[in-house]
């Protein structure tokens, strides 16, 4: 599996040997490939992929080389990496049958990792999967997932009255939020062991991802004992294969545990597990295709959830004026109460808080990769079987063809008509979140999530007093996001200050209102 800190690891690729094999083929011209830089005999590109901010780099990339297709190669792969929102809907929405297949990761594999429907492969699994996620979470969407984010939200209110620590906080709200609507669970406290659960085995797998690279390139390498020069990864390996097994079971088998007793909360998995006949004696395939369809939203859900609350926060940080001019809006509709889902849509510039928040720095600056399962040919360019589509989601978020002046500034009023409605020919913002048919089916109840949780934190707080990780006073100039897959804010510290009137039980009698 490529992402952008799994191709940091070329030198281990060297180590191996994998030059002897992949020689000859990167030594031919580029051919009818797109543009990029100028590859080395034997390695090719792999001195040119960029480490820090790949989405930034590429986007130069597009105006050095004066096209928004841009190619790489690297040792047993072709990078197309795509600039331009039209371009991925050409290719990822209209050849969608020929684009939406994932790259294979033996690595992945070994640790179970390739049942999650995000990284499986297009086809009847895939399909069927998917409707179910549709199916399951679609019907949540106006009902009983709103009830479980606003209780979320208002738990998070709760939670800031008395911590020096809100990135965590955010944290434990994410999956206070997915795992409720997911199973039924909440969060009991910051050392919840779901969420803990949660964190630590998405940590082990970048942890994994980026010295584990070397399996990936030699497949034989699954076979050899730890102990084995090379395949000290291994140990790693199993180990997250246990986790991620723990992690997609725990809580599925907690609301089957529940269920038998009569004391559970409705959620998407017992709302499953109540439509079968006698779900305890269920062939397991069934329940296994359930379990791996919840553990993706349980998994990955909060991950992403989290890099964007901690975005928000550090935009109204640097943006104060944006924070007072969302208070007042609010204060125009709700006149002292808290937010629920009944405003949903009548306080526009919230809603173009959250477009902003997803445009500005995306959660996922290159999205999850595709893979075409055939050879096919586009504006001239020639793109091989098995070639590797990155969608550079941040440059895509950034056209000011699309968006608008000053691309890299948090202007949320770029999604707004002049009267303050919401613009729709600028309110799209869905490319955060994937394209085509590999677009993320959870993204209602994300956004939606999002939207309730800005309303709540801007009603209840003022968020002031920021400083970096050192307590010095935060420069936009010099803010930088991480490099990662799912790209997070820099450390903030701040101060979540009640605003004048509200105070510590109003917070309290709304949570119990519910």
């Amino acid at each position: 599996m490529f992402d952008t800190t799994v191709l940091g690891s070329w030198s281990v690729i060297l180590s191996a040997g994998v030059v002897v094999l992949t020689g000859l083929v990167l030594s031919q011209r580029r051919g009818n490939l797109p543009p990029g830089p100028r590859g080395l005999p034997i390695i090719g590109n792999l001195l040119n992929v960029p480490l820090k901010h790949p989405w930034r780099v590429y986007a130069r990339w597009a105006q050095k080389y004066q096209s928004d297709i841009l190619s790489l190669r690297i040792p047993g792969a072709t990078l197309i990496i795509l600039n331009k929102g039209s371009i991925v809907n050409d290719l990822f929405s209209k050849r969608a049958l020929i684009y939406s297949d994932r790259p294979q990761s033996t690595l992945f594999e070994m640790m179970g990792v390739s049942r999650l429907i995000v990284f499986q492969n297009y086809g009847e699994k895939w399909k069927s999967y998917r409707r179910t996620f549709k199916h399951d979470f679609e019907a949540e969407t106006n009902s009983a997932s709103r009830s479980h984010e606003l209780a979320a939200s208002r738990r998070l209110l709760r939670r800031l009255l008395k911590t020096k620590n809100h990135e965590k906080e955010l944290r434990l709200t994410a999956g206070d939020a997915i795992l409720s609507v997911t199973y039924g669970l909440s969060p009991s406290g910051e050392d919840d062991s779901y969420v803990a659960l949660a964190d630590e085995t998405m940590t082990l797998l970048a942890d994994v991802g980026r010295g584990g690279f070397i399996v990936d390139a030699l497949p034989i390498l699954k076979l050899l004992p730890s102990w084995f020069p090379g395949a000290g990864f291994k140990d790693k390996v199993a180990r997250g294969a246990k986790l991620v097994d723990t992690a997609i079971r725990t809580p599925f088998e907690t609301v089957k545990a529940e269920m038998a007793t009569g004391n559970f909360k409705s959620s998407v998995a017992s709302r499953y597990l109540a439509s079968l006949d006698d779900f305890t004696n269920t062939p397991d395939k069934l329940v296994d295709d359930m379990r791996n369809v919840l553990g993706i939203a349980y998994l990955g859900g909060a991950d992403t959830t989290v890099a964007q609350l901690c975005s928000f926060t550090l935009a109204m940080l640097l943006y104060p004026e944006v924070q007072k001019k969302a208070q007042k809006e609010l204060d125009a509709v709700l006149h002292g109460r808290f937010p629920d889902f009944g405003d949903y849509g009548k306080i526009p510039y919230i809603e173009a808080i959250v477009h902003e928040v997803l445009r500005w720095n995306p959660m996922t600056p290159l999205g999850v990769f595709h893979v075409l399962n055939q050879d096919d040919s586009y504006e001239g360019y020639v793109f091989p079987k098995g070639s590797i589509c990155v969608a550079n989601v941040w440059a895509i978020l950034h056209d000011e063809e699309l968006y608008g002046p000053k691309p890299d500034e948090f202007i949320p009023e770029r999604f707004l008509n002049k009267d303050g409605t919401i613009n729709p020919k600028r309110a799209d913002t869905d490319a955060a979140f994937g394209f085509g048919r590999r677009i993320c089916p959870g993204r209602v109840i994300a956004r939606e999530f999002v939207w309730i949780a800005v309303a709540h934190l801007l009603t209840a707080y003022d968020i002031v007093d920021g400083t970096d990780k050192d307590g010095k006073p935060l420069d936009r100039a010099k803010i930088e996001y991480t490099s990662e897959m799912i790209s997070f804010a820099p450390h903030v510290n701040c101060t979540f200050r009640l605003r004048p009137g509200v105070t510590e039980g109003m917070i309290h009698d709304a949570i119990e209102a519910l």
